[in-house]
C-alpha cells in the first residue's frame, strides 16, 4: 500500500508522498493512505485508532500541514527530504523543488555535518527517536539559520519536525562564549567536561583538562595597553585553536587564563605531551604591530580516568597545579598528583572554615603604627586582619596568615564581605581614637575585587558618614599587584576616593618591574616599599640604589615614602641614610590590639646601635 497525494488549496506538488499528522511530543506518527476501497485510512503507529474512527477529516489534517508554522518532512534513510510543507520555504527560502533534489546534508552547516549524519543513521533498519537536536541550515540567501529538531523513525522512514530557533541560539552563543575570543566560556567549558567524563563509562581512554595562564599578560598589557592585550588574547586563542583537534574544546575563562578540555586519550604521557606543545607554541612570539610580543605560560594539567571523576574538580585541580608551575617561577607544566591533592584539600577546608569567620566574630584588627624614623608620635596606624577560630576548628599558625586565608577568600564573594568589615572596624576605631583625642588616619587594605567589582566611593563614603569622621582620617592601601591587574579601574576607583578627602596608597611597591611607570599612572599619596627591598638592601648595592631611586621619585611626585618590613636597627639607619623619614616594622612598634598601641611620645633610638653606615652611591660604596 503507497501513500497517495494530497493537494488541498493549491499545496505544492513536492508534497508527493504522505501528509503527516503532527504529534506535540513524537513529531510524525501517521500519514493518510488511500485503502482498497478507495476510502482514507491512516498508517504508522496511529493506524489502530484512526480505524476506530472512520470520521477522521483527512482534508483537514492536510490543510494543518500547510499552514503550521513548524518545519514537517519525511526523511529517507539514503539521506534525502521525501515530503516538505510550505513552511520550509517561508523559513528558508527554498522551493520544495529545491529542497527535495539534493541530500538534506548538502544544507548543513559543515561544522554540524557529522552530528548530523550520526543522527540520521541511528534510524537504519530499527525504531528510533529524536529530541531537540539542533544544527544549521543555510537559508537561501547564505546566511544559516539554527533549527530544533524532533521525531520518530519506523526503521525506513524519519518523520520529522523542525522549528527556527536562530534568535535563541544567538542568545545562547552569547551567554556560552566569551565575547572576545569567541571560545567557549566556563559554563559551556563544565558542560562539556561533563559530557566527556560520562563517556569514560563507555571508553578507555582518558580526559585531560589543561589550565593555562599566560605569565607576561599582564606586563604587556599594562605596558602596550587594552587594545593590544585584546590582540594578544586573541591571537592566543587562534594559535591554540589551531594545534587542537576538532573533538578538543579551548576555553576562555576570563582574564588571561584559558583551558583545554582533551579526550580520548590513550595516556597520561600523551596528556603531558599536549601541554608540552601548548607551551612551545606559546613561546613564539606574537607579531603587534612593528613589535613581537612573547607570551610564555604556567601550565596545570588534570586527568581523570572513569565517569566517577567531577568537572569541577578537576578544573580546580588544574587550577592547582598550575599554581604550583606559576609559583615555581613559570614557564613551565605541572601535573596534578596526591601531593597536590593533599594541599587542595587543606585549602578547601580553609575556605569552609573561613565562611563562618564572620558571624562567628572569629575575625580581629590589629594595629601597627607608622612611625617617623627620627622618633616622635605616630603619623599613621594600619589595620591589620587577624583570624582567630575556636579551638575545635584545629587551623595551624600558617593557616591563620593573612598570606594564607585570603586569596582563597578572594576567589568568592566572601572578600567582599570580609573586606566591607574591615573598613567598618578600622573606622569605629579610628572615631574612638578621635574622641580621645588621637587624630590618627587609619591605613585600611583594599582588595582589587572591592575597587572593581563594587561602588568602593559609596561605600567608603557611608563608612566615614556613618563614625562622623573626615576624609583624611582614613587612608586606602593597594596592591601593586592589583594596579597592575586592573590599572584603568583602579585608577578610576582611587580617584573617586582621593575626591572625599581619602588618601591613598600603593603597597608592596618594587615588586614588579614597571613600578616607576605604574606610579606615575596612579593617584597616589603614598608609597610603602615591598619588605622584599628592606630585607636585602643593606646587603645588596643595586637594591640600595632601588631604594634610593623610590624615595627621590616619591619626594618629587610629592607622595610619602614609607620603608615597610623593618626589623633590625641597620636597617632603620640605612633607611634614614637613603632618605626615608618614615617607616612601619617589628622593630619600632608590632601590630597590637588598640588598647596597646602607642600613638604618642618618643620611641626609643632604635638607631643608637654602633653600627652606623655612612652610604655613598656608586663605586666604592660600602657593602652593608
Amino acid at each position: 500500500m503507497r501513500a497517495k497525494s494530497i493537494r488541498t488549496g493549491g499545496a505544492p506538488d513536492a508534497c508527493a508522498d504522505a501528509a503527516p499528522r503532527a504529534d506535540a511530543s513524537r513529531g510524525f506518527t501517521a500519514a493518510v493512505v488511500a485503502d482498497a476501497n478507495g476510502g482514507e485510512t491512516a498508517a504508522g503507529p496511529a493506524a489502530g485508532v484512526a480505524q476506530r474512527d472512520k470520521r477522521i477529516d483527512a482534508g483537514r489534517i492536510a490543510r494543518l500541514f500547510e499552514m503550521t508554522s513548524d518545519l514537517l518532512a519525511t526523511l529517507s534513510m539514503d539521506g534525502r527530504l521525501t515530503l516538505v510543507n510550505p513552511a520550509w520555504e517561508q523559513t528558508l527560502g527554498w522551493s520544495a523543488q529545491e529542497l527535495l533534489s539534493k541530500p538534506l546534508i548538502e544544507f548543513v552547516h559543515p561544522d554540524d555535518v557529522d552530528q548530523t549524519l550520526v543522527c540520521m543513521l541511528s534510524g537504519s533498519h530499527r525504531e528510533a527517536e529524536l529530541e531537540n537536536f539542533t544544527n544549521r541550515i543555510r537559508h537561501h540567501d547564505g546566511e544559516w539559520r539554527s533549527l530544533a529538531w524532533s521525531g520518530r523513525c519506523d526503521g525506513e522512514v524519519w518523520y520529522l519536525a523542525a522549528r527556527d530557533v536562530s534568535e535563541r541560539a544567538s542568545l545562547e552563543l552569547q551567554a556560552l562564549h566569551d565575547p572576545l575570543t569567541k571560545l567557549p566560556n566556563r559554563l559551556l567549558l563544565m558542560d562539556r567536561a561533563r559530557q566527556a567524563i560520562a563517556r569514560l563509562q563507555r571508553s578507555d581512554g582518558l580526559v585531560a583538562l589543561i589550565f593555562i595562564d599566560l605569565d607576561r599578560f599582564k606586563l604587556a598589557n599594562d605596558r602596550y595597553g587594552h587594545e593590544v592585550g585584546d590582540r594578544l588574547l586573541t591571537a592566543v586563542s587562534e594559535r591554540l585553536s589551531e594545534m587542537m583537534r576538532d573533538s578538543d574544546t579551548v576555553a576562555r575563562l576570563g582574564g588571561d587564563e584559558f583551558v583545554i578540555l582533551a579526550e580520548e586519550l590513550e595516556s597520561e604521557a600523551e596528556a603531558l605531551a599536549l601541554a608540552e606543545r601548548v607551551l612551545t607554541s606559546l613561546e613564539s612570539p606574537i607579531p603587534i604591530g612593528r613589535s613581537e610580543v612573547a607570551m610564555p605560560a604556567s601550565v596545570g594539567i588534570a586527568i581523570a580516568n572513569d565517569q566517577t571523576a567531577d568537572a569541577e574538580t578537576m578544573l580546580r585541580e588544574a587550577d592547582v597545579a598550575m599554581y604550583r608551575a606559576k609559583n615555581a617561577g613559570g614557564h613551565r607544566l605541572e601535573l596534578f598528583d596526591e601531593s597536590l591533592r593533599a594541599e587542595a584539600t587543606a585549602q578547601l577546608e580553609i575556605e569552609e572554615r573561613l565562611l563562618h569567620a564572620l558571624p562567628r566574630k572569629e575575625l580581629r584588627l590589629t594595629y601597627q603604627p607608622i612611625i617617623p624614623l627620627a622618633g616622635g608620635r605616630a603619623v599613621g596606624c594600619e589595620a591589620l586582619l587577624r583570624w582567630h577560630p575556636g579551638q575545635s576548628e584545629g587551623a595551624t599558625i600558617e593557616e591563620l596568615l593573612p598570606s594564607t586565608f585570603l586569596p582563597r577568600a578572594a576567589e568568592s564573594d566572601l572578600i567582599l564581605q570580609i573586606g566591607d568589615w574591615v573598613l567598618q572596624a578600622a573606622c569605629a576605631q579610628g572615631a574612638a581614637w578621635r574622641r580621645a583625642g588621637l587624630s590618627i588616619p587609619v591605613s585600611v587594605n583594599i582588595s582589587e575585587r572591592e575597587l572593581v567589582d563594587v561602588d568602593i566611593a559609596a561605600r567608603v563614603s557611608a563608612a566615614l558618614a556613618r563614625f562622623r569622621l573626615p576624609g583624611p582620617a582614613l587612608c586606602l592601601e593597594v596592591s601593586e599587584e592589583a594596579v597592575v591587574n586592573d590599572l584603568d579601574r583602579v585608577s578610576d576607583a582611587l580617584a573617586s576616593v582621593r575626591r572625599l578627602g581619602v588618601a591613598t596608597a600603593l603597597d608592596n611597591f618594587g615588586r614588579v618591574e614597571s613600578s616607576f611607570s605604574l606610579a606615575r599612572s596612579v593617584p597616589l599619596d603614598m608609597l610603602k616599599l615591598d619588605r622584599g627591598l628592606i630585607e636585602t638592601f643593606v646587603r645588596d648595592r643595586k637594591t640600595r640604589a632601588l631604594v634610593a631611586a623610590t624615595i627621590a621619585l616619591a619626594k618629587e611626585a610629592g607622595m610619602k615614602a614609607v620603608a615597610v618590613g623593618l626589623e633590625t636597627p641597620r636597617q632603620v639607619a640605612l633607611a634614614r641614610e637613603l632618605g626615608c623619614t618614615i617607616g612601619q616594622g617589628f622593630v619600632l612598634h608590632r601590630p597590637e590590639v588598640p588598647g596597646r598601641v602607642r600613638l604618642t611620645g618618643a620611641l626609643a633610638d632604635v638607631t643608637s646601635a654602633p653600627w652606623r653606615p655612612r652610604v655613598r652611591l656608586g663605586q666604592g660604596a660600602r657593602r652593608g
